[in-house]
Parts: structure tokens; C-alpha cells; sequence
């Protein structure tokens, strides 16, 4: 039992002058004004009044002196606020971290789990005495300070009901060294009506509202922290998710999709379940399915004469935990990119230019280097109308707006004013520099990480002349030869213009003679057609790429525009304007479905991108009984909270019932 004084000094002091004035009430003397009547029947009342004046006779029982004291014995008890706990936690800091991730919105216990730890949060501030400071931590994927260290506990119950739901993963880990971090800094000014001083390593009291999703948390040292974590849902809960939802296109028939679902089930028990498919909101299939205890199953649905929309999974199964029962893809048609060529003549490049997947990504138009001094060539160029465009064995007068690959030339100098048909000799424009003709070269090295290169092996490549290419420090090395850098590439503002050192065919005394032997491997199809999709940002799959909610995504969009447009899917629109920088990283993903970007002035979305949960941590609801932090293990503190319980109010309520009881008594005394 521990006490809590409610009163100050003198309103002590005050309170205990009560006891004494109503007990001197029964030693006052009487003031009867004389009154003759004309009968004994009142002497036998004034005896028992005599002996009552007389102050210094011994006190007479008497039931409403008794119900009077111990009705303010009662009410003093009451102010010295008696109460019990497991330890003496007063002046204690504590920090209150509530995890809001997406299973927090399981509602296993009513009405969610979030909703339950907020609840328990208020319990606490409630038990809390005035010396106690708090602060308020959400966690999801990243910790989200609600609340700093104050002592004003409408401030810590008002950041504990602004926390929101949201489909993130969890990952406490930042959480907790953000508590380690706050829980000591040198001075705490969160509080506007006092200045608190933390300096010193003060210990404090974590307690930790989650269902444990999070796994081990590995060689975190809590320091001066102590940990409570208070599990927060059934011990068992089962659920149905899907984890995985993609469109393909079939290898064999073109225009057919194939949407393929990954279903999972982290109960104790086989499932059966439907699915239904939504296109653009109209249903297009259904499907039934099963799927083992803790197990996983797979959905395919095939799509014919449909080229593009949104689609949605649902599946239509009761559990506690909606947000992964729905899934989104967007189909996006190819997307048709234009690209230039221009080439004295260039049968290889031209067939690889050719092929099938090429084709289905890009329509490519081939012009002879006279094209460059044309004003059709000027007009396309200033209205950006070529995603990319290649220069063979020549140079433009200024570079285009689009990304660009030069093969044994290199861009012009922004002074130059003719135009340059020949292959520049030892020269230097905007950064580049070309070296002397040397050969044999032979490919010792090419750069795995570039998109352009990845694939290609170059191991038996012969190149009868080639050129050192130096980007500059804002280039990147694509090929390495035996005579150094053959190949590379460099930003210049939303572009990127690639270099190659080498031509493939090029003009000789006796005609065109072929300079390697490059165009007749594998690898050089494999070469073109990756060109082609990086530096034209061509749509090679069919759905559109997905991220997790809150993770940032990286939009790859058409150099012919400079405003776009991002609606989400309850319709709030980003608008994002094209800098220096060719690809953009959209950062606002916190709603799961479908997002469209749109360009400026065109009606129908330029890009798509998906948000789903597809977290298998996220849907197994099963409630962690303890957190493991090393070899450490912190075990559950129960469903119910030890905090101080207060005994104060039963206390005044049953004070307050002798009062009524000492009211009967004096009026059935008057009364009788």
C-alpha cells in the first residue's frame, strides 16, 4: 500500500479543524429563552438537557457524533489517496511505443488491435501521478514521435488518439533507438509549461503495445531501458492473404494474359475459399480454391482480348484482418517508343533494329546523316519527338532533347556550328574525349550493374579499330578493352547520352568493311534490344511494377514531357515537375491500389504503378508471447496491466453512504 498526499499544508490544516468543530457541537451549552407552562411532562427533557450543557461530564454515547467522525475519517483517508502496485513507480518516465502497422487493423478483438493498445495507453496515463513524465511512440516500418517528454497528460492522451491505422510492415528496431535516444538527451524542452532536465542516464520504463511481428531484435542494447511488452490480440487467430498478384503475358499466344495469385494461409486449418477478378470494377472471373494449414496455394486467371485496365483480387473469405484479402495490378499496354537512327549504312544494327521484341517496344525510323540538316530533323528534335536516338559514324550540330548512343563519334561541342559527318579526331565536346584509333581491341571486362550491359558477354568479340572513350567524372565505364574504356555513358541534365568507340561496319578506300565481328554474335541482338528499353524507356511487362506501402518507387517517364500528374486511388493528385534528374522517386505510397501518372496535356496515364501489402509477416496474426533481443528474451506482461490502483474513490463513496446513513438516523430521531 503505498499514499499520495492530495492536499497541501494549510488545506490540511484546515481539514483537520473539522473533526474537532463538530465534535465541540455536543458540549455546547443550551440558550432557552424562560417560559412558565403549566405542566411537569417537559422536567424529565430538561433533566437530560442539564446533564448535557454540564461541559465537563463524561461524553454520552451517541450514534451520530460516531457516523459524523467516521464520515470525515473517511474523507482525510480519501485525500491521502491510498493505492497498491507491483513497485513504487512514482516520478517514473515512461514511453509508451504503440504499433500502428497493417496487422495492428486485425479486429480479433473488438473493435481492432490498434484501437485495444490505444485503450490500454489510456489506462496507464490515467494511473499516472503528476511527477511522471511520458512520451509517445508509433511504429510501423519507421517510428513516428508522437509526443516528446511532458508531464501534461492531455497532451500525451491527445498524440495517443491522433496515431493512425496504416498498411506499413513492422520493424521496431528504430522505434526502440529512438526511445534510447530521447529517453537521455541533454536537455528536454517538448514541454512549453516546464524545462526538464535529463542529463544524467535516468532510467525509463518502455512499454510496449504490439502482437510481435517483428521477429528478433537482434544485438539491440536497451541500455537504461527497461522493457514491459504488453501482447496485444488473441493468442491464435487464423487468416487468409494474398502475398503475391502479378499479370504476364503468354509466351505462346501474344494476346493472351495469364494473372497470377500466391494465396496464404497462416491457420491451423485447410481453408476453402473464392476469389473473385474485377476489371476496371466490372467482375470478369471467379475461382474457388483450398489451401492447407500454414500452407500456400496459387490462382491463375487467363485474360484474352484485353490489353489494358486496373484489376483487382478479392477474396471472398470472413477473417479478422481485411487489408490483405485484396490485391491490384494494372495492365499497361506496350509502350511504343520512338527512336532514330541515323547511319551512312548499317546492315547489322539495322537488322537487330528489326527484330520481333524490338518492334513490339519501339517503331524505329532510319535516315541517312543528310537527315541532320533538314528542317523535318530540326522540328522533331525541338519538339521531343524521339525517346532516343542514335548517331552512326556522324555528330548533330547541337545535342537533342532525348537520350542519345553515338557509335565511333562523340557529341558535338556546344560551339560547334557545321556538321560533322566524319569520325572527330583526338578532340573534346562536353566533357567526352576520343583517343587515337588503336587495334586489335578485345572486351576483357563489361559492367554487370548497367541495364545496357548486364547480359551481354562479350568473351569472343574481335574489333578491328577502336577508340578510348573518357566521359568524364560523371560518366560510368559500360566496356573495358585491352586498350581501356570502350563503351560509356553520362548524364547530361534529364538525358543520358552513350558512347561507343567503335563502329560495327565502316567506310574503307575498297567500300564498307565490317570493324567487328560483334554483329553477327548472340550477344549483339540481346545488346540492341536493351538499348532500346533503357535509354527509350520502352514497357517490356505487362503489369505494372508494385511497392509496399510507404516505400518509394522509381518512375522511369518520357523525356518529351515536363509536368505529370500522380493520382491516387482515393484521388488526390501529386503533381511533379521534370528537373535535372531522369528518373523521378515518388515517395507517396501510403494507400494500397492503383496509381496513375499522367503528363500534361494527355488524357490517358503515360505510367501505372500498384501498392499492395503482400506480406507474409503481416498476415500471420498469430501473437508473439514474448521479444527476443539477443539472447535476451522479454516475456509478455499479460493482457492486463500492473499499474497503481487507486482506492480513493471507493473510499469517498462509501464516506459518503455513512452520510446518508447519519441524515436517516437524526431525522428519524427529530421525527419520533
Amino acid at each position: 500500500m503505498s499514499w499520495i498526499s492530495a492536499l497541501g499544508p494549510l488545506q490540511w490544516l484546515m481539514i483537520l479543524l473539522v473533526p474537532p468543530a463538530v465534535l465541540s457541537l455536543y458540549f455546547l451549552k443550551l440558550k432557552r429563552r424562560e417560559l412558565a407552562v403549566p405542566s411537569t411532562l417537559l422536567w424529565r427533557k430538561t433533566l437530560e438537557d442539564v446533564h448535557v450543557n454540564s461541559i465537563w461530564q463524561r461524553l454520552r454515547k451517541n450514534l451520530l457524533l460516531y457516523l459524523q467522525l467516521l464520515f470525515l475519517a473517511f474523507l482525510i483517508l480519501a485525500c491521502l489517496r491510498p493505492g497498491w502496485s507491483g513497485q513504487n513507480r512514482m516520478g517514473e518516465r515512461r514511453i509508451y511505443v504503440i504499433d500502428n502497422s497493417a496487422s495492428m487493423q486485425a479486429t480479433d478483438v473488438a473493435p481492432s488491435r490498434l484501437d485495444l493498445a490505444k485503450k490500454k495507453v489510456r489506462e496507464l496515463l490515467s494511473d499516472t501521478s503528476a511527477d511522471d513524465v511520458g512520451m509517445v511512440i508509433a511504429f510501423s516500418d519507421r517510428a513516428d514521435v508522437r509526443q516528446g517528454f511532458t508531464k501534461d497528460r492531455n497532451r500525451l492522451f491527445s498524440a495517443v488518439d491522433s496515431i493512425p491505422t496504416t498498411s506499413h510492415g513492422t520493424d521496431v528496431s528504430e522505434a526502440l533507438r529512438a526511445a534510447a535516444g530521447l529517453a537521455n538527451p541533454g536537455r528536454s524542452s517538448f514541454d512549453n509549461l516546464s524545462d526538464i532536465m535529463v542529463a544524467d542516464a535516468i532510467p525509463a520504463t518502455v512499454y510496449l503495445l504490439s502482437d510481435g511481428a517483428f521477429g528478433d531484435l537482434g544485438d539491440f542494447d536497451v541500455g537504461k531501458l527497461k522493457i514491459e511488452y504488453i501482447p496485444i490480440g488473441e493468442t491464435k487467430t487464423n487468416n487468409l492473404g494474398i502475398v503475391s498478384f502479378a499479370v504476364q503475358r503468354n509466351e505462346d499466344k501474344a494476346s493472351k494474359l495469364e494473372a497470377f495469385a500466391r494465396i496464404t494461409n497462416r491457420g491451423d486449418q485447410k481453408v476453402e475459399f473464392t476469389a473473385s477478378l474485377e476489371l476496371d470494377g466490372k467482375l470478369l472471373d471467379a475461382s474457388t480454391g483450398s489451401v492447407d494449414a500454414l500452407g500456400e496455394a496459387g490462382l491463375l486467371f487467363e485474360l484474352t482480348d484485353t490489353d489494358e485496365g486496373q484489376l483487382k483480387l478479392t477474396l471472398d473469405y470472413e477473417d479478422a484482418l481485411k487489408v490483405d484479402n485484396v490485391a491490384y495490378a494494372a495492365i499497361r499496354p506496350t509502350k511504343q517508343i520512338s527512336v532514330l537512327f541515323i547511319t551512312p549504312g548499317n546492315n547489322a544494327l539495322e537488322t537487330a533494329l528489326q527484330t520481333p521484341r524490338v518492334q513490339q517496344i519501339a517503331s524505329v525510323q532510319v535516315e541517312s546523316p543528310t537527315f541532320l540538316s533538314e528542317p523535318a530533323y530540326q522540328a522533331a528534335t525541338l519538339d521531343a519527338n524521339f525517346d532516343l536516338i542514335i548517331f552512326d559514324q556522324c555528330s548533330p550540330i547541337q545535342m537533342p532533347s532525348s537520350n542519345t548512343l553515338f557509335l565511333g563519334s562523340i557529341p558535338p561541342a556546344i560551339a560547334n556550328t557545321t556538321i560533322s559527318n566524319t569520325i572527330p579526331d583526338d578532340s573534346k565536346s562536353n566533357g567526352w574525349k576520343f583517343g587515337e584509333p588503336q587495334g586489335p581491341a578485345f572486351i576483357l571486362d563489361v559492367n554487370r550493374s548497367n541495364s545496357i550491359t548486364q547480359f551481354l558477354e562479350m568473351g569472343s568479340v574481335i574489333i578491328v579499330e577502336a577508340r578510348v572513350v573518357d566521359s568524364g567524372e560523371s560518366g560510368t565505364v559500360l566496356m573495358t578493352s585491352n586498350i581501356g574504356p570502350v563503351f560509356a555513358i553520362a548524364p547530361r541534365g534529364p538525358f543520358q547520352d552513350a558512347v561507343l568507340g567503335f563502329t560495327i561496319v565502316q567506310a574503307t578506300s575498297e567500300g564498307v568493311g565490317v570493324n567487328t565481328n560483334w554483329g553477327n554474335r548472340r550477344s549483339f541482338p540481346v545488346f540492341v534490344y536493351s538499348l532500346v528499353e533503357y535509354l527509350g524507356g520502352g514497357i517490356t511487362e505487362s503489369s505494372s511494377p508494385t511497392v509496399q506501402p510507404g516505400w518509394p518507387i522509381g518512375l522511369v517517364l518520357s523525356k518529351r514531357f515536363k509536368d505529370f500528374r500522380v493520382v491516387a486511388p482515393d484521388g488526390q493528385s501529386t503533381d511533379l515537375v521534370r528537373g535535372d534528374e531522369s528518373r523521378y522517386t515518388f515517395t507517396k505510397t501510403e494507400l494500397p491500389g492503383i496509381y496513375q501518372v499522367f503528363a500534361k496535356g494527355i488524357e490517358k496515364p503515360v505510367e501505372s504503378f500498384c501498392v499492395n501489402l503482400f506480406s507474409s509477416r503481416e498476415s500471420d496474426l498469430a501473437v508473439a508471447d514474448s521479444v527476443k533481443m539477443g539472447f535476451d528474451k522479454v516475456a509478455a506482461s499479460g493482457t492486463t496491466i500492473q499499474a497503481r490502483k487507486e482506492t480513493w474513490r471507493w473510499i469517498l463513496l462509501f464516506g459518503l453512504a455513512l452520510l446518508v446513513v447519519e441524515w436517516i438516523v437524526f431525522n428519524r430521531r427529530v421525527f419520533i
